[in-house]
């Protein structure tokens, strides 16, 4: 079974804070056998809604999301989930039972209050030294479903400026609601923006034993 976890964009998609929020025009344009063509418009910022982070992001020369390695965003994952209130430091990282892994997905009470369009400047995100951690354990892929991967303010610049520059991709706004911690095969395709530090991803996850099954179709 596919798990979609990408959360959908649209004007009211919690936005970080200060950011231009996504701006939808529904536009039809009348056909003369009495049909219409749906026309629509939107615009955006790369870094809205679910959207992975290149390395270009926050490391001068680094990676623009548009030559990103896919095979890094194509694989086994593993899905751990926080269950405090706080953020992430070293001893919490420990108690989500972390294991060193390519792909880690962190799953926090954001994913709730994302479905209630309820996040703000207070979400769930990690501390330096579990930033350090997860680096140190070989990860590539770091995902969390709030808007960055450090608290807002200055360690969320400091935290990208670290993993950016180890050459590490980011997914950020994921919507683990649906999903258990656990291991599974995450697909995430970002948008091919040429150039750009970020990009819109659709992300999806399925445990491997379905993966003969979403094949076969």
């Amino acid at each position: 079974m596919l798990v979609d976890v990408t959360l959908a964009l649209s004007p009211r998609t919690p936005i970080w804070p200060g950011a231009p929020a996504p701006e939808f025009v529904a536009n039809r344009r009348p056909l003369p056998d009495g049909h219409e063509a749906a026309e629509s418009r939107f615009s955006t910022i790369p870094h809205a809604g679910t959207h992975v982070d290149a390395p270009l992001h926050f490391s001068r020369g680094g990676t623009p999301v548009d030559r990103l390695d896919l095979g890094m965003l194509l694989g086994r994952c593993r899905v751990f989930e926080h269950r405090g209130p706080g953020h992430i430091g070293g001893p919490e990282l420990a108690a989500t039972g972390f294991v060193p892994v390519r792909r880690a997905l962190f799953k926090t009470a954001n994913s709730a209050r994302l479905g209630r369009g309820e996040l703000g400047a207070d979400y769930v995100s990690f501390l330096p030294d579990a930033i350090a951690r997860l680096a140190a354990a070989g990860v590539e892929v770091l995902g969390i479903d709030g808007f960055s991967i450090g608290p807002y303010g200055e360690l969320s610049d400091a935290n990208h400026v670290a993993w950016c520059g180890a050459g590490g991709v980011i997914v950020e706004m994921l919507d683990l609601s649906a999903v258990g911690p656990g291991e599974y095969v995450m697909a995430a395709l970002p948008l091919k923006l040429a150039g750009l530090e970020a990009a819109p991803v659709r992300v999806v996850l399925m445990q491997e034993g379905d993966l003969a099954e979403v094949f076969s179709r």
